[in-house]
């Protein structure tokens, strides 16, 4: 089976599973605190699920960008490039909004928010690092949050750095076809001494 295409198959799967994992029901708050070894674990899952999910968009847009077909329909002008880094950033967000739901969704699903607006919000603000602290957790699962934030930080700087790798691709496309556009040798040939006396 094509690589491609199983990496197409494990990212509509992820997004799938967070689309419909945000729409079970939430489960009641819990009567007591979990145990202090649970959110850890928690925290762990999410980053190695978010690391899963930023692997395989990564992989998706490198190979989309170093394809040969790709490369052939963006060559033809630059705002096809600039179309390509549009894709590129919209996909991105698209996936870290995925992230944000995920975490939303284990805010409902322990029982830490109710509500998925509030969830969603509360994970979004979390995720980002924003915290107007407008919404709070319980004292006992606070750690969570500290677990999306440095989640959201890691996840924001790497986007960052696919952004910066498909923005450079492009401008080095675009500096390498201008250079040999305007190559003296191509554009002008000096006469020989021959031709001149």
């Amino acid at each position: 089976m094509n690589l491609k295409l199983i990496k197409w198959a494990l990212l509509g799967g992820a997004a799938t599973a967070g689309i419909i994992l945000s729409s079970l029901p939430t489960t009641p708050q819990l009567a007591r605190c979990p145990e202090i070894g649970r959110l850890p674990g928690i925290v762990l899952a999410m980053i190695v699920t978010t690391t899963i999910i930023h692997t395989l968009v990564t992989s998706i847009q490198a190979d989309l960008v170093h394809s040969k077909r790709v490369s052939a329909w963006y060559s033809v002008s630059s705002s096809r490039r600039l179309l390509l880094i549009a894709v590129g950033a919209l996909l991105t967000a698209a996936t870290m909004f995925l992230d944000i739901l995920l975490w939303a969704w284990v805010y409902r699903f322990v029982g830490a928010i109710h509500g998925l607006e509030a969830s969603l919000y509360f994970s979004g603000i979390t995720f980002t690092t924003v915290g107007y602290g407008d919404i709070t957790l319980a004292k006992c699962w606070q750690l969570l949050s500290v677990g999306e934030a440095v989640n959201g930080v890691l996840m924001a700087g790497w986007s960052t750095a696919l952004l910066i790798f498909l923005v450079q691709k492009m401008m080095t496309f675009h500096l390498n076809m201008a250079e040999s556009s305007s190559s003296p040798c191509l554009l002008y040939t000096s006469p020989s001494p021959r031709d001149r006396g």
